[in-house]
């Protein structure tokens, strides 16, 4: 059962990212670096999300996280709200940003 204030891996959809595929052209949303809002990615980019225990990466709905918390909210404070479903993991799961293949 989910959380009622928590975001969960899958997004509500069954689009899963490959974890092996999280690197090159994808770029980390860094919370000791930067931060970016929900409205300043660009519409050619997912939002995803990946576990660190289990390495599960999944994608979330952008449309979804904006009306729910804000278009101006930053992403980073979103990030201890993320909840892994397979492994149950709460801690040091990271936001991942992804273009969308053409």
């Amino acid at each position: 059962m989910r959380h009622r204030r928590g975001i969960d891996l899958t997004g509500g959809n069954d689009n899963t990212l490959d974890p092996n595929s999280v690197s090159g052209v994808n770029c980390y949303v860094n919370s000791r670096q930067h931060s970016v809002a929900l409205q300043d990615v660009p519409e050619w980019y997912e939002i995803g999300a990946k576990c660190w225990r289990c390495k599960r990466a999944g994608l979330l709905d952008r449309w979804e996280l904006a009306r729910k918390y804000g278009k101006r909210r930053m992403i980073i404070t979103l990030e201890p709200l993320l909840v892994c479903r397979v492994c149950g993991n709460r801690e040091a799961n990271d936001f991942v940003l992804a273009k969308i293949k053409r």
